[in-house]
């Protein structure tokens, strides 16, 4: 006869307009709504990864301009950086590096 109470007293509530209004009211709110709760999880989450990503790229910016200026101010390491980064030949090839000649071109064409 208790269990047979409860469950009159459960449908009662669960029957009751207000209740009724009041589930509709959240579960719209919660789900379907522009302003939904799991829109704003949602935005939430995306917001922290952005940022996330926004602080790495920024550091990597810095690396990169830190690098620059060491490039850009030190002739050594410029030399290390080309032969780590752009090392174009194989190791058992011979390298020859051409240089510009003489700026005065007068010499060089025999036929006037």
């Amino acid at each position: 006869m208790r269990t047979r109470f409860k469950y009159d007293r459960f449908l009662a509530v669960i029957r009751n307009r207000y209740f009724i209004v009041t589930f509709i009211f959240i579960v719209w709110i919660l789900f379907f709504d522009n302003n939904s709760l799991t829109g704003w999880v949602r935005a939430l989450r995306e917001y922290s990864e952005n940022k996330s990503q926004q602080r790495y790229y920024k550091e990597k910016i810095h690396q990169t301009e830190r690098n620059l200026r060491e490039l850009q101010s030190n002739k050594d390491s410029l030399e290390k950086f080309a032969r780590e980064k752009y090392y174009f030949h194989k190791p058992d090839e011979d390298v020859f590096i051409i240089t510009p000649g003489p700026s005065d071109h007068a010499g060089l064409f025999p036929y006037k």
